[in-house]
């Protein structure tokens, strides 16, 4: 059950197609670990009080969690494929947010 929640800065008004946001980060975050769409959760919060190397321009935090499909090489990947879509969507540059990568065990889903 691979999960991303990205809560940002971004006010949802300046988000143009949330909807489409939500569906092509779930097709990625299904393409990126090779596990099923079906299984796959995504959550964007905006509207966030949030503040980034001391400036509130655009800029967010990902939670990535997935069971299996993560290691440093996998996680690098990971980025590499989320971060263009973070900036399409919502604006966010990749030097301007983290991504938590979180292995779950299968018990714990």
């Amino acid at each position: 059950m691979p999960h991303l929640r990205v809560e940002t800065n971004v006010k949802s008004a300046d988000i143009k197609d949330l909807k489409g946001a939500l569906k092509e980060l779930s097709a990625a975050m299904a393409a990126t670990t090779g596990k099923p769409e079906d299984y796959v959760v995504v959550h964007i919060v905006p509207d966030q009080n949030l503040i980034f190397g001391g400036s509130d321009e655009a800029c967010g935090n990902a939670y990535f969690m997935c069971i299996g499909k993560m290691g440093v090489q996998e996680n690098k990947d990971h980025a590499a494929n989320l971060y263009p879509l973070f900036e399409k969507h919502l604006g966010i540059k990749n030097d301007r947010m983290y991504i938590f990568f979180q292995e779950a065990k299968r018990e714990d889903v």
